[in-house]
């Protein structure tokens, strides 16, 4: 039997495979399946295929079957779908024919929001199109990539129509305990403020304005996710659009796309203050494991600034969904092996152990007076000098002295530069989200000492200060 994982969010449904760990196409050559609908034409298209053109013909588009799953009426069909529950299997329907021939049998990761009723609907749906569904397992578990039991541990995700945050208990066994959302303010409603300051800006510079015909409008978003990743990098972005005989181009600065999403990452933050209220004890640090939807987010790191002592995890691309097939013969195992189970928890054997801060730090102390000498990253050491070097996911070309390696999601084409300056050796960060020294995010520049570890926002990617000694030292 082969095993098959899909992680059921509608900002991109993914699914994955275990012998090789691999994520799997779903549209076309797409990673990702967003949870859209369109009739059109005596069809129904869906998916990325139905994304593209959703402004196209908007009043024949829908965008909510997932986030409100339901098997109520519809007050007016739908292509024939006389409920949100079947729109959703047409969605399944397509996934499942896209994928099946990689395995044989399917777990599915879900949010924490989901409801029971909910749950019982995707049952019912993968028995209608015979899926072969071994079980239902959270997300935000399967997702978990570090255990920090003196830290609370959270799950930060984002959907079409909400974020939601989950609250990790780290005791027998890692369990989901508690999940709050914000509804309404996903990503559909972010990616409406952006488009409206790109469409602003090309009004104010050209007169040209994008939403005056359907085709601009839809160009804006099917552009918006490539303009979101270069303002992570850069603090502008010169944009060109074509009408016609005429091309307008107008900058945008990165500043105007934080601002706009201040009001959804504002509430993020709320609603993480109010799990470590119920959950968290006096002075607890917190660990905020993201998913890469959040982490791709121009602002995300300026909503987290105010916060103290929070440290973030990028989660790498479909986390939920090679979770899924890496666990659940350790999961099934508790079953009965005949029914379908929906599994919360999960044992701690399978994720990594982040060694408490104050280990870290007194090793510092115990060798600062040996100053570092090279920086070791995968078994290769690499000289510290005068000249800066720098570490990211860039190449030679770039200037980039040590390149990270692995899944790269949360990692800046130069995160972060380490020289010797007088008798110092002093780190500056340049990254968009973050870079952490035993565990805590540094700011700016920061001395270092021999025996720190350096961790990138990819889970497991880190780098150490160590000290080569003299041969008459030896």
């Amino acid at each position: 039997m082969s095993l098959l994982g899909l992680e059921l969010s509608d900002t991109g449904i993914m699914a994955a495979t275990k012998d090789p760990a691999a994520l799997l196409q779903l549209d076309g050559v797409e990673l990702e399946s967003p949870g859209f609908a369109l009739a059109e034409k005596r069809k129904l298209r869906v998916g990325r295929e139905a994304e593209t053109r959703v402004h196209l013909k908007p009043t024949q588009a829908v965008n909510h079957f997932w986030d409100l799953l339901s098997a109520e009426p519809l007050k007016k069909p739908f292509f024939q779908a006389h409920n949100l529950a079947e729109i959703a299997c047409a969605h399944l329907a397509r996934i499942w024919e896209s994928i099946k021939g990689h395995g044989d049998e399917l777990v599915i990761a879900v949010p924490g929001y989901f409801t029971r009723d909910q749950l019982g609907l995707i049952l019912g749906i993968a028995e209608e199109l015979a899926v072969p569904l071994k079980g239902l397992v959270s997300l935000p578990i399967t997702a978990a990539t570090r255990l920090c039991p003196e830290r609370l541990l959270l799950h930060l995700d984002m959907h079409l129509h909400r974020f939601e945050v989950t609250y990790l208990e780290q005791a027998e066994q890692l369990t989901q305990k508690g999940t709050v959302t914000a509804s309404g303010k996903g990503l559909l409603h972010l990616y409406g403020e952006w488009v409206k300051v790109i469409a602003d800006a090309f009004v104010r510079a050209t007169r040209f304005d994008p939403f005056h015909q359907a085709v601009y409008e839809q160009a804006l978003y099917d552009r918006l996710p490539g303009l979101l990743g270069d303002l992570q990098q850069q603090p502008s972005v010169r944009f060109e659009m074509t009408a016609g005989s005429k091309t307008y181009h107008v900058t945008l600065p990165r500043d105007r796309f934080v601002a706009k999403g201040e009001t959804v990452f504002w509430e993020i933050r709320r609603l993480i203050a109010r799990l470590w209220k119920q959950h968290g004890k006096t002075g607890q640090a917190i660990t905020l494991q993201v998913t890469h939807r959040v982490a791709r987010l121009p602002g995300f790191k300026e909503m987290l600034a105010g916060m103290p002592d929070v440290e973030i995890i990028a989660l790498e691309a479909g986390a939920g969904a090679l979770g899924a097939v890496r666990l659940w013969n350790q999961l099934d195992a508790r079953g009965d092996g005949r029914n379908v189970s929906f599994l919360i928890s999960r044992p701690w054997g399978t994720l990594s152990l982040s060694p408490p801060p104050r280990d870290r730090a007194q090793r510092a102390v115990a060798q600062k007076k040996v100053r570092p000498t090279h920086l070791l990253y995968r078994d290769l050491a690499y000289p510290i000098s005068s000249r800066p070097l720098i570490v990211g996911r860039g190449d030679a070309k770039d200037g980039v002295g040590v390149r990270i390696e692995g899944e790269l999601g949360g990692v800046s084409l130069k995160h972060f530069t380490i020289q010797r300056r007088g008798e110092d050796v002093v780190l500056t960060d340049h990254s968009t989200y973050g870079t952490f020294i035993d565990t805590r995010q540094v700011s700016g520049s920061v001395v270092m000492q021999v025996g720190q570890i350096i961790r990138l926002r990819t889970p497991g990617e880190e780098l150490q200060l160590i000290a080569c000694v003299e041969t008459d030292e030896a």
